[in-house]
């Protein structure tokens, strides 16, 4: 496969159109909280509004991809903005030395929440439920978009103490595609941990899983780390004696 499917997919995301919000005032049926639907989304909006991505941030994931082609990789990244260094640490359970390394200039964090969390301005809100999560409630919502598109959430999970987004479910018009991602917490920030796709492609069903894992958040990054390395020099043989 070419392209990866989530990346494929993710890519195929816009700009959420704009529309009045329309969260009905659905009671919670649920015992555990008395809140409604619609002040679980007040505090969701107002919890998107306030977090941001981290600018500057290193992380590992795993990536293990079944179907038309096998993928069993792992990779360290670093980005800055909106520039990207992905290191290939592993193929196929072994090691590169030195690790593959790929530059990208102006390339959006896919995965950051604030890009892919549904907006009540875009989706309607479903009010479905609760989950527990440990130690606390997680509100769970089926979400329509107001304007169909080629990738649409379909489901999200709210979790209860932050109002972030702890899944996101979606569809792709890209070969059927359909998968779920997941957020944690990591330091100050919100972070995907887990992401997971299906679809069919050359007529043959194919899945795609990503752990991210080790997540940083340094100060600054030297401004080396977004240059190519330089090929090694090509050893000259010495010339031959002709004595």
């Amino acid at each position: 496969m070419s392209a990866l499917l989530l990346a494929a997919a993710l890519a195929l995301s816009a700009v959420p159109p704009t529309a009045p919000p329309d969260v009905p005032p659905l009671r919670s049926a649920s015992e555990v909280s008395a809140m409604t639907g619609a002040s679980v989304i007040e505090r969701y909006a107002d919890a998107l509004a306030h977090r941001h991505a981290p600018r500057i941030v290193s992380f590992e994931y795993a990536l293990e991809q079944t179907g038309a082609h096998a993928l069993d990789q792992t990779h360290r990244v670093f980005r800055s903005g909106d520039d990207q260094r992905d290191e290939i640490l592993t193929v196929d359970g072994k090691r590169l030395d030195p690790p593959s390394i790929r530059i990208f200039r102006g390339r959006r964090d896919r995965y950051a929440v604030e890009s892919l969390a549904p907006q009540p301005a875009a989706y309607a809100f479903k009010y479905l439920g609760t989950a527990r999560d440990a130690h606390h409630v997680d509100y769970l919502f089926a979400t329509t978009p107001r304007e169909e598109g080629s990738f649409v959430v379909t489901r999200v999970t709210i979790d209860g103490l932050t109002y972030l987004p702890a899944s996101i479910s979606f569809t792709t018009a890209a070969h059927h595609g359909s998968g779920t991602i997941t957020y944690s917490r990591a330091g100050d920030y919100w972070v995907p941990v887990a992401a997971s796709a299906r679809a069919r492609y050359e007529n043959l069903a194919a899945s795609e899983r990503i752990i991210f894992s080790h997540y940083r958040f340094p100060a600054s990054l030297p401004p080396s780390t977004f240059d190519l390395p330089r090929p090694l020099p090509t050893p000259i043989p010495p010339a031959l004696s002709m004595r």
